[in-house]
């Protein structure tokens, strides 16, 4: 009863001394419920309708994202993708073009360069080939914190590196201009010496 007491406002404490119940140890009975329970009940409606109206506003706001990206899908005209900071979009080649391959007589492709070992499997016993930890790629895009790299360079990067953009299955990727290991481009000398130049 103290508890019920100190969660009472001033109505309900005057509503308790009028009827002489104050100090009796009984409860206030209104509309045949218990003020307690009448509270409580009335906290769990206040609540429960906030969260109605939280989720009516999130599905609101889905149905709008939702109608963004089909209008988007309809019409591709003027929509870009940018990669941010210091990232580069990269398109990935499916096997390294600098890998040196030759056919044998029997039609057979033995591949000379090295990137993509063979090992025999100890499950099979068949010879498969490993997964290439170096992969080649496309810049196609640059963040504007990116320093050296440019759209067209053909770059190195282990495959720790990158992060997949599920835009529109195109297999983009993102790799930190940091973590690019090597760039395949012409002038890259006179590149590297003007940005050497521009910060000095």
């Amino acid at each position: 009863m103290e508890t019920l007491r100190t969660e009472l406002n001033s109505n309900e404490k005057l509503a308790l001394a009028i009827t002489g119940m104050e100090g009796t140890g009984q409860h206030l009975i209104v509309n045949g419920e218990a003020a307690d329970k009448t509270l409580l009940r009335e906290k769990q409606e206040r609540f429960n309708t906030a969260v109605d109206e939280l989720e009516d506003k999130f599905s609101k706001h889905n149905a709008a994202l939702e109608s963004y990206a089909k209008s988007l899908s309809e019409d591709m005209n003027g929509v870009e993708i940018m990669p941010m900071y210091g990232y580069a979009l990269i398109k990935p080649f499916e096997q390294n073009p600098f890998q040196k391959i030759k056919t044998t007589k029997s039609g057979l492709i033995t591949d000379l360069g090295g990137f993509a070992p063979t090992y025999k499997s100890n499950e099979t016993g068949e010879i498969e080939e490993e997964q290439q930890f170096i992969k080649v790629g496309t810049v196609i895009e640059v963040g504007h914190k990116c320093e050296f790299l440019k759209p067209g360079d053909i770059v190195f990067y282990t495959i720790a590196s990158e992060c997949m953009v599920p835009f529109y299955k195109l297999g983009f990727v993102v790799v930190n201009e940091n973590r690019i290991m090597a760039v395949v481009n012409e002038k890259l000398t006179e590149r590297r010496d003007e940005l050497k130049h521009g910060n000095n």
